[in-house]
């Protein structure tokens, strides 16, 4: 390990074991939701549509881009306006990890998402050098437009390049290490996706990326990543530390995923938000194909590709997965 990677650790990581101590007392944040595919309880998925939030094809109007994500996080949390919503979510004493996700080059999670989603952190008190944007390596994080940025003024960024907990997780199928960013830095994980066609798995969202959190995710994509994707979405530090999903679906791809494909990467100008991912994945598997039959496109299933791993999610009860019990609200 690097000197500089390691004194970011070590400051990083004493940093937030002084305030996990500290926040024993704080109020409790909301549970995120439990239900099973056939049970009774309905989940939610806020959505918001504005093609005027990009100025230009690689600018975003910011102005734009904070009323989506608070009237997201607004419609989300049944909360007056965007300050009360990420209020009732995060807490001054929280440690915040935004996992986004940086594999495809141009087809990554926005930096202007992100930066939005910071604004709203900072405004429920989180101090901004107690945020990390943080995927799997450096060199991809740059790729996407992010500066890596360990100490100092601001929010952190930085991968977990070979930072991974010395001790072996098994849960159903997977075993691996996870990483220490999330282990150890978060209080709290903000999942941060991208909507995108997946050459295995069908689709790549909020449960997908996850697979950024383990040393080994190449190991799981054999039966189209079933039932690995919903091994590591239920793992207990995922359903204790993953208080929101926000999916950057300004730009979104529906073919040739999960790296860029000019042909098929187009603007979807939205931005969605749950706390329950087998619904967020399950609404954005329906736009996927929404926009494969527009084009003429074979759905995922009659591709090879379907994701039945929602479905193995729902039966492990993180999330609902029935159309019929999912709530969209268009905001």
């Amino acid at each position: 390990m690097n000197p500089s990677r390691r004194q970011f650790l070590r400051q990083s990581l004493t940093a937030v074991a002084a305030g996990a101590a500290v926040s024993c007392g704080a109020e409790p944040q909301p549970a995120r939701q439990k239900t099973s595919g056939g049970g009774s309880k309905r989940s939610l998925v806020v959505r918001a549509h504005r093609p005027n939030v990009r100025a230009a094809p690689d600018r975003y109007d910011l102005a734009v881009l904070d009323e989506m994500l608070g009237a997201c996080m607004a419609r989300l949390t049944n909360t007056a306006d965007a300050a009360s919503a990420w209020k009732s979510l995060f807490s001054p004493k929280d440690h915040v990890a935004l996992k986004i996700n940086t594999l495809g080059g141009k087809l990554s999670t926005s930096p202007a998402v992100v930066d939005a989603i910071v604004r709203g952190l900072v405004s429920a008190g989180v101090a901004e050098n107690h945020i990390l944007v943080w995927d799997r390596f450096n060199r991809e994080l740059i790729s996407a437009g992010f500066t890596i940025k360990t100490s100092g003024k601001g929010h952190l960024c930085a991968g977990t390049e070979e930072e991974y907990d010395n001790r072996l997780t098994v849960h159903g199928q997977i075993g691996g290490s996870l990483s220490r960013l999330l282990t150890e830095f978060a209080t709290a994980m903000i999942n941060v996706p991208i909507l995108k066609d997946h050459n295995v798995a069908g689709l790549a969202v909020s449960m997908k990326n996850l697979y950024g959190i383990i040393d080994n995710p190449n190991r799981y994509h054999g039966n189209n990543c079933d039932p690995y994707i919903a091994d590591i979405a239920d793992l207990p530090i995922v359903r204790e530390k993953m208080r929101l999903i926000v999916c950057d679906a300004i730009y979104a791809q529906y073919e040739a995923g999960p790296t860029y494909y000019p042909k098929y990467y187009y603007a979807a100008d939205t931005i969605m938000a749950a706390t329950d991912p087998v619904a967020l994945d399950t609404v954005g598997w329906q736009m996927i194909e929404a926009k494969r039959r527009e084009a003429g496109l074979k759905s995922l299933e009659d591709s090879g590709r379907p994701p039945r791993w929602l479905a193995t999610a729902a039966a492990r009860g993180i999330g609902q997965n029935d159309l019929g019990k999912i709530d969209v609200a268009d905001v």
